[in-house]
């Protein structure tokens, strides 16, 4: 895994490299026109850590693979020839009843819909209240990221926050080594997004609320993931209404945390 370590810079260096030259680029949030690259980062160091985990459970399984690759393979198909007018799932949903235009953004809400039931079908919930509790959370956090990702780190310190949350949970008794690799990709994705050099896009977005989704079901006790329902539940409804960014710019200490890392230039 310290070999490995060193492999996280080039992979990222290597994706921005590719998506600029294939012109797979959009413009930030100060107008700069930048790689949404960091999925395949993310993607890469997901799969890097699945294969030589120490943890046999939920997250690292193949099912889960699956899944998380067929998340951020519709977020890209996005990224790559999305249409940017329709605004939320509203949007996309009048837009097809109206006008029947099949978007990419209704692609990924029935892309993600499909790849969620196959997920739930082969791990076999005992319940129909499992089934439609594991259902929300897997299909409305990738969705909720996507949300989060209009300014740089906002995913990456959610991220943290709730992963935060289930540290109790997890198994922490591991080498060094596999520390030292999710702290350079902590680092690598940090350096990224704060200085403008590359982005999530919908790819990176909704894969990290895959991997947020699946980390909830498989660690989190059944009362808070009843909450994250419950704030993913109306996290949804209120993007509908009003922006966050917008939420976030009226209230000063959640500004200040949100500027906290970015870079001044």
């Amino acid at each position: 895994m310290i070999f490995l370590s060193f492999t996280l810079p080039l992979v990222a260096i290597a994706s921005m490299v590719f998506f600029t030259r294939m012109n797979w680029t959009a413009n930030n949030f100060l107008q700069q026109s930048i790689p949404y690259s960091i999925g395949v980062f993310v993607l890469y160091s997901y799969i890097i850590f699945a294969i030589f985990s120490p943890w046999d459970n939920d997250l690292f399984s193949g099912i889960s693979i699956i899944y998380l690759i067929g998340i951020w393979l519709i977020g890209l198909i996005d990224d790559v020839i999305g249409d940017r007018s329709p605004k939320g799932l509203k949007g996309h949903i009048y837009q097809f009843i109206r006008a029947g235009v099949f978007s990419t953004g209704l692609l990924k809400l029935t892309g993600t819909l499909m790849l969620t039931f196959f997920w739930l079908y082969l791990i076999e919930p005992v319940s129909l209240e499992q089934w439609i509790r594991y259902s929300l959370i897997l299909i409305l956090t990738p969705h909720v990221m996507n949300l989060f990702d209009t300014r740089p780190l906002r995913v990456w310190k959610v991220s943290l926050l709730h992963v935060a949350i289930f540290i109790p949970y997890v198994v922490v008794n591991v080498s060094f080594s596999y520390y030292l690799f999710l702290l350079t990709f902590l680092f690598i994705f940090y350096v990224l997004e704060g200085h403008a050099v590359a982005m999530l896009g919908d790819n990176g977005a909704t894969l990290v609320g895959g991997i947020i989704a699946i980390i909830t079901i498989s660690y989190a006790p059944i009362h808070q993931q009843y909450i994250m329902v419950l704030l993913l539940v109306l996290l949804t409804v209120v993007a509908e209404r009003i922006s966050i960014t917008k939420w976030i710019e009226k209230h000063p200490l959640m500004k200040i945390v949100d500027r906290w890392g970015l870079s001044e230039k």
